[in-house]
């Protein structure tokens, strides 16, 4: 294969879904054409077709004729063995395992249960499995959304080296302006049809492409959050300590000393693998820490089991807001919790974006984009005293992100707000105060 050779050409294409009540368009009316060591970036607003269309591009019955590999939004959708290594070794006798996890930064957690890595971690193993297969096309949904700066770029540029050096074609969806930029080519979904497609050059500074990217300047920035000073924490941890070490390698953080004021900020941030996820967990009364004590609203959790859910203070928006569904469709999701059931559930989704056709699907169907804004939705407005948000930018447009801001801004001045994030910016554009998770504690970054 060589760079420019054609590898599709999809004219008047369309795509549906069968459901019960009959077939749903998806994606209709596609022209699309990709060429060897081409470099394609697919973005559109949450819903728009982007994983669909990659997701197609992988099937069996895909009309793209050389290996194909794709890389899923979710890594937990492609994850099947036991430990991380036979993982990377499945199907594949003749690699050395070892060697391709000091590659990818995977080497301490060889033997360990990959659903139990951190969200970046399992992304840069469905990465390797991935690349691992020789592909000659490479489809990857959203890959950097998961991981801190640093794993970001390092993912980027080994990207881009397989293209380099493979000829092979690239298909990125994205809702970063800074990775859009770096693809040659650019297409943009609509309601699954293209709105346009091109140079990206000639399209970044579409007005079409600003609304769903931005145009990268610095945004103002608001005050940070304060507390009310007088009151007491409404959140402490008191020498907290939590070990997630695996086969005798101890590792985790310890020493977390915080109190949270009603009405402060607070952005976690720190590499993958970091243990920011369960500190929330361990906040949320969802995880019982090591050593330490926890108090939510003047009660102390874990007293008597592993965990302490009753509480009715804080809520946690999870890394991977399916987590959070339990009810057959979105309707019956809304209408769990008290406080959101007191409003006409299409108002919800109204603030968020949403079609109100959402209301009678399984939460599940949404796109992954939707699943998160309707879960920062739910807990946003669910009137508690403390917010808990792990990642709640990751996956979102422009527009979802402006809309979790709206939500933020119209918070009781006294509600206490935890940011999990890798997203500086949104971190400042919160009014957070910023500090840093390490194995000795937190610190300022």
């Amino acid at each position: 294969m060589k760079s420019g050779d054609s590898l599709l050409a999809l004219r008047d294409w369309s795509l549906d879904r069968q459901t019960d009540l009959g077939p749903v368009p998806v994606l209709q009316n596609i022209d699309l054409d990709l060429v060897a060591g081409q470099w394609l970036a697919v973005i559109g607003a949450n819903g728009a077709g982007k994983s669909s269309l990659l997701k197609f591009l992988a099937d069996e019955h895909s009309p793209i004729a050389q290996r194909v590999a794709m890389m899923f939004q979710d890594p937990d959708d492609q994850i099947f063995a036991a430990t991380v290594w036979r993982e990377i070794a499945l199907g594949r006798g003749e690699v050395d395992p070892a060697v391709v996890l000091s590659d990818f930064g995977l080497s301490e957690a060889a033997e360990r249960d990959p659903r139990r890595l951190s969200a970046g971690q399992k992304q840069r193993l469905v990465l390797a499995v991935a690349m691992g297969g020789d592909p000659e096309v490479l489809l990857c949904d959203e890959p950097t959304s998961l991981q801190d700066p640093v794993q970001a770029e390092w993912v980027l540029q080994r990207l881009e080296r397989w293209r380099q050096k493979h000829h092979g074609a690239l298909v990125t969806t994205s809702c970063d302006r800074a990775e859009v930029l770096r693809a040659d080519r650019l297409l943009v979904l609509a309601e699954g049809r293209i709105l346009v497609q091109g140079p990206v050059e000639d399209l970044i500074d579409d007005p079409r492409v600003v609304a769903l990217l931005g145009t990268g300047a610095p945004q103002e920035k608001p005050p940070l959050a304060r507390g009310i000073l007088a009151a007491a924490p409404v959140l402490e941890m008191r020498g907290v300590a939590c070990d997630f070490g695996h086969h005798g390698v101890q590792d985790g953080f310890g020493n977390i000393e915080l109190a949270v004021r009603p009405g402060e900020r607070w952005g976690l941030v720190g590499p993958n693998g970091c243990g920011k996820s369960t500190l929330l967990a361990v906040c949320a009364g969802a995880r019982r820490p090591e050593e330490g004590q926890v108090v939510l609203a003047e009660r102390e959790l874990y007293q008597h089991a592993a965990t302490d859910l009753d509480h009715g203070c804080a809520l946690l928006a999870p890394q991977f807001p399916e987590y959070l569904f339990t009810r057959s469709t979105v309707a019956e999701e809304i209408a769990l919790d008290p406080c959101l059931a007191r409003r006409p559930p299409n108002e919800l989704l109204q603030a968020l974006g949403l079609p109100e056709s959402c209301l009678e699907l399984n939460p599940h169907q949404l796109s992954s984009g939707q699943r998160r804004r309707l879960a920062l939705g739910m807990v946003l407005n669910a009137e508690r005293p403390v917010v808990l948000l792990d990642e709640p930018t990751a996956a979102l447009d422009a527009d979802g992100r402006r809309r979790v801001l709206d939500m933020l801004r119209q918070l009781p001045s006294d509600t206490a707000v935890l940011i999990v994030s890798h997203d500086a910016e949104f971190l400042a554009q919160a009014g957070c105060v910023v500090c840093q998770l390490g194995p000795g504690g937190l610190t300022a970054p």
